[in-house]
């Protein structure tokens, strides 16, 4: 399971480093935590595919084929999906060696309290990363195919140190109820110590925690936890939440105003380039409005109903003469445009991603944004047995609203559910969201381009386990389908 274990502690530039050696200083312990954060920017992880994929896969984007990118993920073929497992493993080992050195840890002016502020972050970080792994290779709870569910992912809270420790270790998947009380655990412990959200949402934060800690609540349908969290960020940070006048400009900021957690990429260093960048994937341009200079591929772009729910009239899209005829006043569709001629005839394309870091392909990720409290709190309010329809219908107008729609007014369940549903799509196109809205509500996906639907009980909705940590472990039952 540990192929790679051998770079998991890569802290100095060794094969493999005794947690003994690259831990014995305040500099190293700090820098093996900032470490634990480069895995989120693979482009397995948020640099790429956990952004660009929850469009694929979903409803929301189509492929363009014009770097030959994204194809087969944007018709869900079996075997193009997810492929985050080895790099979340590889980065929890490493959070696990940190954390189990921390306790004896003893050096000038190292704290009780700075050591219980190390170890809330690495908790945050693992719990993130144990939930980004068992939303996409398991099944969400209330949201299962019996015949097909083997379980969520293996709990992983032990170092592992050397090639034969990784060689003997072969860990069962846990179940899910398992994997996400570890998670609220992490989180719970995490919570208590992290500091106030200020101006750098780039490292974990109580806010952020929270954040976090609120969508996984929605996803498993832990409704009052969802409004627990939720509403504790609201109280704090809700006042970051865009306006129609500041929307638009707060994807051109190198930090989003809105952002409660995001991936930061500070160097041209770390630019993940032309080919696999953000950038490249959803837009040919290279500022906004100016279609004049060749940028990025384009590979995935908006479907014909993403485009209709947006509110943007158009003609001829894909081809020479396409052109966007009218848009509505929800300042969302501001962010999708014609793209360039240079990589062939142009799509309408989605510019949240523009180089805004002061090169092309430099861009910070939000991972979740003050935004999402809104909805979040609002489905919760309106899923519970006792739906509180009016504080759910006070939420989906705060989004509304700031987003240039006038109010809506229907307190029926079913109706409102689907407009929170509705908002959450147009909020978060492009963010990486929408197929695990579709996924964690057992809904089928209807693919605009090919007119097909594909059904929640079909193998493609769960991704492969790495075939070499299957051939390794009896213990680890592979999904259905590979």
């Amino acid at each position: 399971m540990f192929a790679s274990c051998k770079d998991t502690l890569n802290f100095d530039p060794q094969q493999s480093v005794d947690s003994a050696t690259a831990l014995n200083s305040v500099d190293n312990i700090r820098s093996a935590i900032t470490g634990a954060y480069v895995p989120l920017k693979s482009t397995n992880l948020y640099g790429n595919r956990m952004i660009t994929l929850g469009d694929a896969l979903a409803d929301n984007g189509r492929s363009t084929n014009k770097s030959g990118r994204l194809v087969n993920e944007a018709r869900n073929q079996i075997g193009s999906h997810y492929s985050h497992w080895g790099t979340c493993y590889n980065a929890i080992n490493r959070i696990n060696t940190i954390l189990e050195v921390i306790p004896a840890f003893t050096a000038a002016g190292v704290t009780d309290a700075t050591k219980k502020g190390w170890t809330a972050e690495l908790k945050f970080l693992r719990a993130l990363y144990h939930f980004e792994l068992v939303k996409a290779y398991a099944y969400i709870p209330g949201a299962i195919v019996t015949a097909k569910d083997f379980g969520g992912v293996p709990i992983i809270l032990t170092p592992i140190k050397t090639g034969d420790e990784a060689l003997a270790s072969k860990p069962a998947r846990d179940n899910q109820t398992a994997v996400y009380a570890q998670i609220y655990k992490d989180l719970d412990d995490a919570i208590v110590d992290l500091p106030a959200l200020t101006t750098s949402p780039n490292r974990a934060t109580k806010e952020g925690a929270q954040a976090i800690y609120s969508r996984i609540a929605l996803y498993i349908k832990d409704y009052p936890k969802c409004i627990t969290m939720s509403s504790a960020v609201i109280l704090t940070r809700g006042s970051r939440l865009s306006t129609t006048g500041t929307y638009l400009a707060g994807w051109s900021s190198v930090i989003h105003p809105e952002s409660l957690f995001e991936v930061a990429f500070i160097a041209n260093n770390e630019n993940i380039g032309v080919n696999e960048s953000l950038q490249t994937a959803f837009t040919t341009l290279v500022a906004r409005g100016d279609r004049t200079r060749q940028g990025g591929f384009g590979d995935l772009v908006p479907t014909s109903t993403l485009l209709t729910a947006l509110g943007i009239t158009n003609t001829g899209n894909g081809t020479s003469a396409a052109a966007i005829t009218a848009r509505t006043t929800d300042v969302r569709n501001q962010l999708f445009e014609l793209g360039n001629t240079f990589r062939g005839s142009p799509f309408i394309e989605c510019t949240k991603f523009i180089g805004k870091n002061g090169f092309p392909n430099l861009d910070n990720v939000p991972v979740i944004r003050v935004a999402e409290m809104y909805l979040n709190r609002a489905e919760a309010y309106a899923s519970l047995a006792t739906p509180e329809l009016i504080l759910s219908l006070g939420d989906v107008n705060s989004i509304r609203i700031n987003r240039g729609l006038t109010t809506s007014a229907s307190l029926l369940q079913p109706g409102l559910i689907t407009e929170i549903l509705l908002q959450r799509r147009l909020e978060f196109a492009f963010e990486g969201l929408r197929f695990f809205d579709l996924k964690r509500l057992s809904q089928d996906i209807f693919k605009p381009v090919t007119s097909t639907t594909v059904s929640f009980t079909d193998n493609v909705i769960l991704p492969g386990i790495p075939q070499g940590d299957v051939d390794g472990n009896t213990n680890l039952k592979q999904n259905s389908g590979y």
